[in-house]
């Protein structure tokens, strides 16, 4: 019986601690959906995917392709911020950030954004480019031909017309 334990329980417990230590550890304190945070936010846009732009050297487990690390995107319309860009980029996770596998996003498909603006170079993006946390809601699909985000727009609320968007951020 100890021997089993052994056999089964030691590889299963370093298995869980190494789980852990991967983990993203963070909290979000206050209002983490999407309209609390795009209220801080510097920036909040409407934009569409055009293309994965970098690209990961390692493999992600449970991925097939080669996984995208950047997305370029084109602004359709800026609702807050400074960016004058018609383009910008946005980094996603390499397996040890908080932030979301940039595989999540479509290309092609539309998205309500409150990204953090990146202040330096690095491995992990470009200065002036863009990242999302996985900490809190700052990106919502849109369904464009509908006209309406979805996602955790606010506590109470999981999708809200661009319509009334706008007129929430006019308040």
């Amino acid at each position: 019986m100890k021997n089993l334990l052994l056999k089964k329980g030691l590889p299963l417990t370093i298995m869980l601690i190494s789980f852990n230590s991967f983990a993203c550890d963070c909290e979000c304190e206050g209002d983490c959906s999407f309209s609390g945070v795009a209220s801080g936010m510097e920036f909040v846009a409407l934009v569409k995917v055009i293309e994965y732009s970098d690209f990961l050297d390692e493999e992600i487990m449970g991925y097939d392709r080669k996984m995208p690390f950047s997305m370029t995107v084109e602004i359709i319309k800026k609702y807050k911020g400074a960016e004058s860009r018609k383009r910008i980029k946005i980094w996603g996770d390499d397996g040890a950030q908080c932030r979301p596998y940039i595989a999540e996003f479509e290309i092609e498909k539309c998205y309500l954004i409150a990204p953090t603006r990146i202040e330096k170079d690095s491995e992990l993006g470009k200065q002036c480019d863009y990242d999302f946390s996985s900490c809190w809601t700052d990106y919502l699909t849109v369904d464009i031909d509908k006209g309406i985000a979805l996602g955790e727009y606010s506590k109470m609320r999981n999708n809200i017309t661009l319509k009334e968007f706008e007129n929430e951020l006019e308040k």
